[in-house]
């Protein structure tokens, strides 16, 4: 099983081999740079062809650059006004490159007038040229755009036979006539075009129906509609279509410091919040912090459980199944007045931290300062059978998620995890539980982006005084910390007056895949500074011990039947994906396209 930090950085660099593709400049630029190549097409037409007066090189360079504006124009309102992905930035963009490679088709064939005086040579060039654009732009537009064969094919093509136009006028002002042979290799290169662009994406779409039944083109599509325009219902279609169905466990506790009115609320579900961006889950933290506070108008804190890619939700719409099964959920009766002081144990590596509240544990585990990522469900089953033994009802366990600095080998980390467990219970289970008192509050800082880590949930913070101890439970909303950040936050907190406690992270995947980092994402305090961060930590801290009353806590837990999930191994298959694809691509092309040029030099040959 793929470690979760390396299965991040899989995903990042498959999307950025997507986007690479569609790395453009402004508009503005695109269209300075499409300018500047007509230009250098009419002056090296002056004084590269023969006879060709300064009047003329410069209509040419103008009527070119007009026409190429006036199919960008085209093509976009009659061809892409429903596509998801092509604005008129991307399509005068693929115009600059056209115009670019058929300008050394251009210069060949000027320097062959030159040199033979033979208009015929330029033109055939121009016409070799017209053929080689005309793939490029089959390739791109089949492998980029939602539109439909035809209007692709219509797309790809037009563009080219509206810029012959300028080709053939400058051509027929210095004499050169046209006759039946020009028209044969005109329709014969198209037709070369159309034949050739299809067998290449023919090829490269295998890569992807025999790993996942779907062409490669189709999952290029569905990445960079949500690269570019954070479109996630294409690639969520593709993860609908692969995923398996499982059962979603969740937990819930709710503290209540007024008879029916919820102060604080913890989330645990067995979902992981990914895999990237605004796809599957990885909004699923906040959805869930966001319903439920409309519901309960209390504080929500959404910390990870101890599950890992294999969990990622394929949809949307396997969110709202999540949500809704969670929200029926939360009717809590049955409200206990009793918990236990706040207890750590430490194995090798592992620390777990207990308190009972009720007849229901929660338990927060970390590897802190080393790195801590997704742990297996084994270290939950383990728990929850450990838990019963010792007479509590149910576990809430809790993956701290909260550093993160070196590889990460879960199986050197599973045997202490359970000890450290085990050893918290037993402790905890010794000790007399008693009256407590609770304090929420929440900060969503202002000024953190998610580039730099910080998800919508903000800071959340759960203070609880049991017995003269009070500990604390300081939930951040992004995918893990940098180690030592986490210790920084203790040690701060523990001068306000609070006795022990943890940070955990949401482990949330709405901050990945948008940056250009090596690992991902950002990590919390990798570009947040750490002063303001644990500013704002310590704002809520203190907000929450002011606001501390009695209270009694409640607990339910639920499953989601028919769940689709996402499944680890789809995932990291489809982040190689493009790597494949791109290998398949560079041993196709040559062979390919070179047959298809010789081909074309044939005909004119013959003809």
């Amino acid at each position: 099983m793929a470690f979760n930090s390396d299965l991040d950085y899989s995903i990042d660099r498959a999307l950025k081999h997507y986007s690479s593709l569609f790395v453009l400049p402004s508009y503005r630029k695109i269209v300075l740079l499409t300018f500047l190549e007509c230009t250098i097409a009419s002056v090296l037409t002056l004084f590269s062809v023969a006879g060709v007066q300064l009047y003329l090189a410069l209509q040419f360079g103008l009527f070119l650059f007009l026409v190429s504006a006036f199919s960008d124009l085209m093509i976009r309102h009659v061809f892409f006004e429903s596509d998801q992905v092509y604005n008129t930035r991307r399509c005068s963009a693929l115009s600059m490159f056209s115009i670019l490679l058929w300008f050394g088709f251009l210069i060949v064939g000027s320097l062959l007038v030159r040199l033979i005086s033979l208009w015929s040579f330029w033109v055939d060039l121009s016409l070799v040229g017209f053929a080689a654009v005309c793939i490029l732009r089959l390739i791109v537009l089949f492998s980029t755009s939602f539109v439909t064969y035809w209007k692709v094919v219509g797309a790809s093509i037009a563009p080219p036979i509206i810029c012959l136009l300028p080709i053939f006028y400058l051509a027929y002002s210095v004499g050169f006539t046209s006759n039946s042979a020009t028209l044969a290799f005109f329709l014969s290169s198209l037709i070369i075009s159309i034949i050739t662009a299809f067998i290449f994406i023919r090829i490269v779409d295998q890569v992807g129906a025999r790993n996942f039944q779907v062409p490669t083109t189709t999952v290029l599509k569905a990445f960079l509609a949500n690269w570019m325009e954070d479109l996630n219902a294409p690639v969520e279609k593709l993860f609908e279509n692969f995923g398996k169905e499982k059962t979603i466990d969740f937990s819930l506790l709710a503290f209540e410091k007024v008879k029916n009115n919820i102060n604080a609320i913890i989330a645990v579900s067995s979902v992981h919040p990914g895999p990237f961006k605004n796809v599957g889950s990885s909004l699923l933290p906040f959805l869930i912090q966001e319903e439920l506070t409309k519901k309960l108008n209390s504080v929500v804190m959404v910390p990870h459980g101890l599950f890992g890619h294999e969990f990622d939700l394929a949809s949307q719409q396997q969110n709202r199944k999540v949500l809704s099964g969670i929200l029926d959920a939360s009717r809590f009766t049955d409200f206990a007045s009793k918990a236990t002081k706040f207890v750590r144990t430490k194995k090798g590596t592992a620390s777990a931290s207990c308190q009972i509240f009720g007849n229901c544990a929660v338990i927060t585990l970390t590897l802190a300062p080393k790195t801590t990522e997704d742990f297996p469900q084994e270290v939950g089953d383990f728990i929850l059978e450990k838990a019963s033994k010792l007479g509590l009802a149910h576990v809430v366990t809790v993956n701290a998620h909260n550093s993160i600095n070196d590889p990460f080998n879960i199986g050197e980390a599973v045997e202490p995890l359970k000890e450290a467990a085990w050893d918290a219970l037993k402790q905890v289970s010794k000790l007399t539980p008693s009256s407590f008192e609770v304090g929420a509050a929440k900060v969503v800082p202002e000024g953190f982006s998610f580039e730099e880590g910080m998800g919508p949930c903000g800071i959340c913070v759960l203070v609880v005084r049991v017995g003269g101890q009070i500990c604390t439970y300081v939930t951040i909303d992004g995918n893990n910390m940098v180690s030592g950040l986490r210790e920084k936050i203790l040690d701060v907190i523990e001068k306000l007056g609070v006795d022990a406690g943890e940070v955990l992270t949401t482990d949330t995947h709405i901050v990945n895949a948008i940056g250009k980092t090596a690992r991902g994402y950002h990590p919390l305090g990798e570009a947040i500074p750490h002063g303001k961060l644990i500013n704002y930590v310590r704002q809520a801290v203190k907000e929450a011990l002011n606001n501390m009353k009695p209270a009694s806590v409640a607990w339910r837990v639920g499953t989601v039947p028919n769940v689709k999930v996402i499944g680890e191994r789809q995932i990291e298959e489809m982040s190689q994906l493009a790597d494949r694809a791109l290998y398949r691509a560079k041993k196709t092309a040559v062979p390919l396209f070179a047959a298809a040029g010789l081909l074309l030099i044939a005909l004119l040959i013959v003809l």
